[in-house]
């Protein structure tokens, strides 16, 4: 995907998640980043699931070059605007060219600040990853993600994401797996 494609795809979604920002509101029914069901529950310090999400993604591409990723996250709402979670990924990579496959797995941890006043994320992570060389021989990758995105919320502690993030410890090895910037897109659900 070339620059003036991928900012054209930008704008597009960009576009999309602004229009549903374009209405006009009553400030007393509803701010964007207010949750009155979290309002209650803020006085109840302990645990509760109605601030955990529940979300990830799912990639695969065929052909030559056979990728599958799947990578679950869970994430838990410590305030209205600070989110804080854990995930996994797993990546099958196949290339028929070169005669190599491997999986490639690892765990990440998240954290994200929630704009009140606009659908705005910012986003950190740290990622250790878990590789294999072409000799068999298997090493780790340490990766520090920051960036943001756009965030629109589908009710309760549900919402979708489009995100890019670098990574500020890219490597050699990284930069085969994954070039910066990373695009993200995804859903979290609420429970």
């Amino acid at each position: 995907m070339n620059l003036s494609s991928t900012l054209k795809y930008l704008f597009f979604i960009t576009f999309l998640f602004s229009l549903t920002f374009t209405y006009a509101q009553d400030e007393d029914i509803y701010v964007y980043g207010d949750n009155p069901t979290n309002n209650q529950n803020n006085q109840n310090r302990g645990f509760s699931w109605d601030k955990v999400t529940l979300g990830g993604n799912i990639g695969a591409t065929f052909g030559d070059v056979t990728y599958f990723e799947i990578a679950p996250v869970a994430g838990y709402y410590f305030t209205p605007n600070i989110i804080g979670g854990i995930g996994a990924n797993y990546i099958y990579y196949n290339d028929k060219f070169i005669n190599f496959s491997t999986n490639i797995y690892g765990g990440r941890v998240f954290g994200q600040y929630l704009v009140d006043f606009a659908p705005l994320v910012a986003h950190v992570e740290a990622e250790i990853i878990n590789v294999e060389k072409f000799n068999r021989e298997r090493f780790n990758i340490y990766n520090f993600y920051v960036g943001g995105g756009l965030r629109q919320s589908l009710g309760g502690n549900s919402y979708l994401f489009l995100m890019v993030l670098w990574n500020l410890n890219e490597t050699q090895e990284s930069f085969y797996i994954q070039q910066n910037p990373i695009y993200r897109f995804g859903i979290a659900i609420g429970l």
